[in-house]
């Protein structure tokens, strides 16, 4: 008999640390949604282009959900329901991008603690693992619980749909999400 946690649908948070209207992070994080969504799992995919946080107000450090800014408490609201993240962001200077860095610090340890959470970066070399590094740091002082498994991309892994819009492409690449998805679940169900 199977047990009723391992067929539980995860509800998974994925956060687009790319403010660029076009960008690789989002082709990226929009493809492991599509991916998420297909198996059956609740995603909620928040771009910080379009749904950006204000900075981070250290009198809410210990209680951000009583911030008095709306996006952060529905920020703070969406990850407190996730039961997982993956969170995906452009190399900037050898680390991630500092509008994922503002959204990390709007959140307390409570929000991350025992959840898991993937990693996705992109950049013109795969020295943008770099960004991967720093954020399993981060993660582990939230106390959240990165998954082994990562991706990161580079220019040549996408191409353009007949719309025009940038998508990841390259096989590869897209069965590394997957298993990065599907390593993330699993440890969400346990």
């Amino acid at each position: 008999m199977t047990h009723p946690s391992a067929t539980r649908q995860a509800e998974v948070l994925i956060v687009c640390g790319s403010v660029r209207p076009d960008g690789h992070t989002r082709a990226l994080t929009r493809y492991a949604a599509a991916r998420l969504h297909d198996e059956g799992h609740q995603v909620m995919l928040w771009n910080l282009a379009e749904h950006p946080l204000p900075m981070a107000d250290p009198a809410y450090h210990r209680e951000p959900a009583a911030n008095p800014d709306l996006v952060v408490r529905q920020f703070v609201a969406a990850a407190r329901r996730a039961d997982a993240f993956l969170l995906a962001s452009p190399v900037y200077h050898n680390s991630y991008s500092g509008v994922l860095k503002n959204a990390l610090d709007c959140v307390s340890m409570a929000e991350f603690t025992d959840k898991s959470v993937g990693l996705l970066a992109h950049g013109p070399r795969l020295t943008a693992v770099q960004a991967c590094d720093h954020l399993r740091i981060v993660v582990r002082g939230l106390y959240g619980n990165c998954v082994p498994e990562q991706a990161v991309t580079t220019p040549g892994d996408y191409d353009r749909d007949d719309r025009g819009e940038r998508r990841l492409s390259a096989p590869a690449m897209r069965a590394r999400v997957d298993d990065l998805a599907a390593a993330v679940v699993k440890a969400a169900r346990r």
